[in-house]
């Protein structure tokens, strides 16, 4: 029997150069500070990606946030991704935390 996986999306477009966005990655935000399973930045390109990975009650919570260049400033991309039996159980309690999560990166430039 296959195990459930449950993907999820975010994209935002801001304004702010790509290299104050990076610092401000580098130099750890306020809401990535408690964010567990996060692990350090690494470069990629010209850009930055962030990664976290943790076990909670079964499931695999994982994804990456990923910055890159863009004519207008800086991109934010989250891919994440749940999975395992008990994803059922957690789906919305995980989302919720991810909800919304590059608006207040944003917010905190």
């Amino acid at each position: 029997m296959k195990t459930p996986v449950f993907h999820f999306q975010e994209e935002v477009l801001t304004d702010a150069p790509l290299a104050l966005v990076k610092s401000r990655l580098e130099g750890g935000l306020p809401c990535l500070r408690s964010w567990p399973g996060l692990r350090s930045p690494e470069p990629s390109g010209a850009g930055l990606t962030l990664r976290w990975q943790r076990h909670v009650l079964g499931a695999v919570d994982e994804g990456t946030i990923r910055v890159e260049s863009h004519e207008r400033g800086a991109h934010l991309r989250l891919d994440g991704r749940l999975r395992g039996w008990s994803a059922f159980l957690l789906v919305g309690w995980l989302r919720w935390r991810t909800d919304r999560l590059l608006d207040r990166i944003v917010g905190e430039l």
